[in-house]
């Protein structure tokens, strides 16, 4: 809001607006590649999973929200899903976690796509072993105007596949009738960058990149011609959230709602559980959950799985530098190391999210979610930590 207010809105020199061309990341060249991911208005298709629920994101954001996928496989509501593809997917990134694993088995069939077996591919009926990005090609666009083909460096080794090969094999046999799928993934790539004048054959020629023939300058202020708001202005009150505004946490203006659980809201919790819990967080030398496994980068930490805390927190509660402590919500609790930093602030528990031997996401509830967005509150959790005495189970 202060950056309209002050005029330093889309203007060079404040923030100033560049659209995405494709995945999300401006290139300065136009890309058909909404039309290619909604070949049909969302209104002639069966609900999303999560409309109901969250309306306001069902309303800004073309995509169904993941973290009702639980709830609905358990309720079938408003109808089942009895097959489900994921390519990638990590069980541990949901709230409760083992609720999802549970969730699971109302499937009749699951497919997981990775480069590795992970946990979450136990679970699944088949795998599909996955290439890395140096055994496929990719497209992508960078703001200075410039878009690259990678090529592999060498052949998918073994059984693996790219996902775009996954994905239009499939289309062949669940859609034939779509001729574009049917083409392939460079058919579809030049059909989405046909107004950009590029094209797969000349990318290829091009294999470290080109710069975009006739890019695209933007002017500033584009707002004046229609923001995308239902005024068509820059709302400070939101016309969207305006009609939500008697369910709590959806007011239209901004307004601080403390999280379900906080000292505001339960303080009689609060006082069993005195700390904030935030999980999510990125360590520096590891990529999310991935990269913590390799013996370079878990050298650089400890590997067992540990929590942060501040030194002062630390020190009234009688807890010291890798000493076994339990951390625990009112849902569950894992034990852990302690480690002590001043990265994180007084009051404050910080737990990074994915290992194996202690699954902090287990500790939340599944439906402790924004009821905005629908994204977990793992940065708002009631929490505390006890040091394990000797004997303690």
């Amino acid at each position: 809001m202060l950056l309209p207010l002050t005029g330093n809105y889309d203007v060079k020199g404040g923030n100033f607006v560049n659209p995405a061309s494709f995945v999300y990341v401006p290139g300065n060249f136009e890309c058909r590649q909404e039309e290619f991911e909604a070949s049909r208005h969302f209104d002639e298709m069966a609900p999303r999973i999560g409309e109901g629920r969250f309306p306001v994101w069902t309303e800004l954001v073309e995509q169904a929200q993941a973290m009702s996928l639980p709830e609905q496989l358990r309720s079938a509501d408003p109808y089942p899903l009895k097959c489900l593809l994921g390519f990638g997917m990590n069980y541990r990134m949901w709230p409760d976690s083992e609720g999802l694993l549970k969730s699971l088995k109302h499937l009749d069939l699951f497919v997981n796509i990775d480069l590795f077996m992970t946990d979450t591919c136990k679970y699944a009926d088949i795998v599909l072993p996955a290439c890395s990005s140096l055994e496929r090609s990719e497209l992508r666009c960078y703001a200075m105007s410039y878009a690259i083909l990678t090529q592999p460096a060498i052949e998918p080794l073994y059984e693996s596949r790219p996902d775009t090969d996954i994905i239009f094999a499939l289309a062949k046999r669940l859609c034939p009738e779509d001729t574009l799928m049917v083409e392939g993934y460079e058919a579809c790539i030049d059909w989405m960058l046909k107004p950009s004048g590029m094209t797969v054959e000349m990318l290829k020629a091009h294999p470290g990149g080109m710069f975009v023939p006739n890019p695209r300058i933007f002017p500033e202020h584009k707002y004046k011609k229609g923001a995308k708001t239902p005024s068509g202005k820059i709302e400070f009150k939101s016309k969207i959230l305006e009609k939500y505004n008697e369910d709590p946490g959806l007011e239209s203006l901004p307004v601080y709602t403390p999280p379900k659980y906080s000292k505001e809201n339960t303080p009689e919790l609060a006082e069993e559980y005195p700390l904030i819990l935030n999980t999510g967080s990125r360590l520096p030398m590891f990529v999310h959950t991935r990269t913590y496994r390799l013996s370079w980068t878990k050298s650089l930490r400890p590997n067992h799985p540990s929590v942060d805390l501040n030194p002062q927190d630390a020190q009234a509660l009688g807890i010291g530098q890798d000493d076994e402590v339990l951390l625990a919500t009112q849902n569950d609790s894992i034990r852990v190391k302690a480690n002590l930093t001043q990265m994180v602030q007084p009051g404050i528990i910080h737990m990074y999210h994915g290992h194996r031997d202690a699954d902090v996401n287990r500790l939340f509830e599944g439906d402790y979610v924004d009821p905005i967005s629908g994204f977990p509150g793992f940065k708002s959790a009631l929490c505390k930590v006890e040091k394990v005495r000797g004997g303690e189970k």
